[in-house]
């Protein structure tokens, strides 16, 4: 499955923060929107993912304008990781990974056991077996984000929307929540805030500034010690170590 936006424009509270974005997501890649913080990560997915309704442009699912799909049709198709994942209720986490199986029933129809079993092994895989009858509002920042991780797979799509998906992990979760998106073969468009995450996952990077497409490419292509400086304004040395490109910040290396 593929997304595609086409001078995609969004003004939330009457501001234009989107201004014209044209990118595309081919079937099965991983593909990274990189950029500072306010540049306009969030809001491009939003709008994606239909809490945001954009002002101009379009968005593509499969060749066909998002708009033609019912909400519950674009959420067969689309899970998403958002960074804030508040509840008003205290729900268990069984009952929270539950959720991605809503677009999937009838209104009103309950859980079947079958479902219950998609959801312990959408917790198994995110490494939470045995946290089914934990309450959601007790466990650490990143617990609920693999929690989210686990809904999202249990939605049985074949894209993933990730804002963020590494807020709140240690090393070895960020790490392991990116190799099971990576392994699992889903379209992923994803808002990254670690360069170095972006090079070691990333078949393909679009970079935002206020707002505007600054830049698109493969990560070692893209990521330049100049372009680093232009977009992030800092000084950032680039390399291969083990095989792998690595950025490496300069310390008290601000760009002036």
């Amino acid at each position: 499955m593929t997304i595609e936006t086409r001078g995609l424009t969004a003004a939330p509270g009457g501001k234009e923060i989107l201004h014209g974005i044209d990118l595309a997501v081919h079937d099965g890649q991983l593909v990274g929107i990189i950029g500072p913080n306010g540049s306009g990560k969030s809001t491009l997915l939003k709008c994606i993912y239909r809490t945001l309704r954009p002002t101009g442009g379009a968005i593509m699912l499969d060749g066909q304008e998002l708009e033609r799909y019912s909400v519950r049709q674009s959420a067969q198709y689309l899970a998403v990781v958002a960074q804030h994942n508040a509840y008003a209720f205290d729900f268990t986490v069984e009952e929270i990974v539950l959720m991605g199986r809503a677009p999937h029933k009838r209104a009103l129809e309950r859980d079947s056991t079958r479902d219950r079993q998609n959801a312990a092994e959408a917790l198994a895989a995110v490494g939470l077996a045995g946290f089914a009858l934990r309450s959601f509002s007790t466990l650490s920042g990143g617990e609920r984000q693999r929690v989210i991780l686990a809904r999202a797979l249990a939605q049985q799509t074949p894209c993933l929307i990730l804002d963020e998906p590494t807020n709140h992990l240690d090393i070895q979760h960020q790490l392991g929540m990116m190799d099971l998106v990576r392994a699992s073969g889903k379209t992923v468009l994803a808002a990254l805030h670690d360069l170095n995450i972006a090079t070691t996952y990333c078949d393909w990077l679009y970079a935002l500034q206020d707002g505007r497409l600054v830049g698109s490419g493969r990560p070692h292509d893209l990521l330049t010690p100049d372009f680093i400086r232009q977009v992030y304004h800092v000084e950032a040395r680039v390399a291969e170590v083990d095989g792998q490109m690595v950025v490496v910040y300069r310390k008290g290396g601000t760009a002036g």
